[in-house]
């Protein structure tokens, strides 16, 4: 099945677990680091990777971003750590944002669906990563993993601390953005979250709340 195709099939679909586990819930964009969890050393997010990250320049319907959620452990080759690795479930609270809009409802709805998570690898520092996207609509199935290849391709390399470039090929297309620190891992705005609330093209940001209550991330409703 083409990539296309499963797409196509994901939108149109009814999910099946992940329906009415969530809320959304529409924030303003300059209150949006009260909602999220930023990455910290409490969450055991890397150095890094702490804080929130605004996706400056993307042209999908979302905007900032958490790596609280991921659960780190290190790749090893012959016995050697060459780098780093995790998943993230892009549809669960506190770690994404969506643009309140048809395109940010219509895109989260597609994300539930296929409960989208990506599995995040990193080099030794932290300077070069690959996100695969793996869809997972029903939770008893393997999951469908988009390896890298001339349809998907998302990769992440640093430009300066606190700054990635996000290259990305989405369906044959290249798009290029960035991901900028804007609130770091104490918790404190950074100079780039007035800038990210200047240039968003919408008021508001939506964001999933787990309708089952409890204060670790993945959240019940992601597992």
């Amino acid at each position: 099945m083409s990539l296309r195709s499963i797409v196509l099939a994901l939108s149109l679909s009814t999910p099946v677990f992940a329906a009415g586990r969530f809320d959304l819930v529409s924030v303003a964009h300059n209150e949006i680091d009260t909602h999220l969890v930023p990455g910290s050393d409490a969450t055991g997010t890397p150095e890094a990777l702490q804080g929130l990250w605004w996706m400056n320049g993307n042209p999908l319907a979302d905007e900032v971003l958490s790596f609280a959620s991921a659960q780190w452990s290190d790749i090893e080759v012959d016995g050697e750590v060459v780098g780093h690795q995790a998943l993230i479930p892009v549809f669960d609270q506190g770690i994404w944002s969506w643009h309140d809009s048809i395109a940010g409802r219509v895109l989260y709805n597609l994300v539930l669906k296929s409960r989208l998570t990506y599995h995040v690898t990193f080099d030794l520092n932290f300077t070069h990563g690959q996100v695969t996207p793996l869809l997972k609509p029903i939770s008893f199935i393997p999951g469908i993993e988009l390896p890298a290849s001339m349809l998907v391709d998302f990769k992440m390399n640093a430009v300066t601390e606190g700054e990635y470039s996000r290259d990305s090929i989405l369906l044959g297309k290249k798009h290029s953005y960035r991901f900028r620190r804007i609130v770091d891992g104490n918790g404190n705005r950074l100079p780039a979250f007035d800038e990210f609330v200047d240039l968003v093209e919408v008021p508001n940001a939506l964001l999933p709340i787990c309708r089952i209550k409890g204060n670790t991330l993945p959240s019940a409703c992601a597992k």
